[in-house]
């Protein structure tokens, strides 16, 4: 027969395991914030990356569209400026052309077209040479201001042509600019995300050896529930009536079965009720038995276990005072813990499960 010492000579030798547990867990829950917090922000880098990918596009293809612009700008500023060129040299051509003939009249003693005109002996030497003077004054002034509006044609499309090339020579330093700009953003983005990968890669890594605790602590847990069977299967003796009582009066906030891990944020079977009530309200034994452990133990933070005779144990968890130890037997009803919110707890309640052979079972199908 394993005695109740020898049980709880066990427990008690996994007191610092299980004070170590209750870190583990803390910490992993805090790792899995952590993780959650760095990939929100991975997510939203990418988003932001994504964006200053297409902006970049964007103002490439504008960039690259308003180049090809100035180029034909810059062309027809070109033409227009050689048809300037043209058109001046006519100019220049049209005057040398009347500078000759005005030099023509004063070799030959005339000092206007006026005195070549009526410098004659007869009026049909006058008739003769008005025609003449009138014919090449016709001509040159055609010429003139047929040359002159080409001129100011060509100058009025040129400027045109300027102003539009300045247009687009602005427009172009404005893309340039914004494409800088978020050149800049991408490369500070980039820096963020590689930054937060490197973190998410270490939290990841202390996240494996977290679970990896964890699941040893779930081993420990199981052979805890071994050992208490075989205590139980050992030792016949029966303190307990067979009749449970509640521990403590209040609302049960999370029931017997699946669930998701207010902390751990991850879907687990949860095994006993949860009621809330306010901390430090004494904690009464739901029935008859003997004490074997009283402690810390994981995530239930402070803890006992009462075993009760023919398979059954009664547990109590997240409590912040114990007032009874191993070893002590305890009736139904005597205050043996009060209410609190130690090990994985979001606030005080009391965590308690009915156990048959070291399995967790249904509390309501007892109370």
């Amino acid at each position: 027969m394993i005695s109740v010492a020898s049980s709880i000579g066990y427990c008690a030798s996994l007191d610092e395991v299980q004070n170590q547990i209750i870190q583990t867990n803390k910490k992993l829950a805090e790792t899995k914030q952590r993780e959650k917090s760095v990939m929100g922000t991975l997510v939203k880098t990418q988003q932001e990356l994504e964006q200053i990918d297409h902006n970049l596009a964007n103002l490439n293809s504008k960039i690259g569209n308003t180049e090809q612009q100035i180029s034909v700008i810059t062309s027809q500023v070109n033409q227009a400026e050689s048809e300037l060129n043209t058109v001046q040299v006519q100019l220049n051509g049209k005057k040398d052309i009347l500078n000759k003939r005005l030099r023509t009249l004063y070799m030959h003693g005339y000092q206007s077209w006026l005195e070549y005109l009526f410098n004659v002996k007869d009026f049909s030497a006058f008739i003769t040479r008005f025609e003449t003077v009138s014919r090449f004054a016709k001509i040159d002034i055609n010429m003139i201001q047929g040359l002159q509006d080409q001129q100011r044609l060509i100058m009025e499309k040129r400027q045109e042509i300027v102003q539009k090339q300045q247009e687009l020579t602005s427009q172009k330093t404005l893309f340039v600019q914004l494409k800088d700009q978020n050149a800049q953003a991408l490369g500070s983005k980039l820096a963020v995300t590689q930054k937060k990968q490197k973190e998410l890669e270490i939290i990841q890594g202390s996240r494996s050896q977290l679970e990896k605790a964890l699941d040893e602590q779930e081993q420990t847990s199981k052979e805890i529930e071994a050992e208490i069977r075989q205590y139980q299967e050992k030792n016949q003796t029966t303190l307990g009536t067979g009749k449970y009582i509640w521990p403590v009066k209040g609302e049960i906030v999370q029931g017997f079965g699946w669930r998701m891990h207010p902390i751990l944020r991850k879907r687990e079977f949860h095994t006993g009720l949860d009621i809330a009530v306010e901390y430090g309200r004494p904690i009464m034994a739901a029935d008859s038995g003997i004490v074997i452990f009283a402690g810390y133990n994981g995530g239930y933070g402070k803890m006992l276990l009462i075993d009760h005779g023919s398979g059954f144990s009664t547990l109590y968890g997240h409590t912040s005072v114990l007032l009874v130890n191993k070893g002590q037997t305890v009736v139904k009803g005597q205050i043996v813990a009060k209410v609190g919110t130690t090990g994985l707890s979001t606030g005080p309640h009391l965590h308690f499960e009915i156990r048959k052979n070291g399995t967790p079972v249904n509390p309501n199908n007892y109370l």
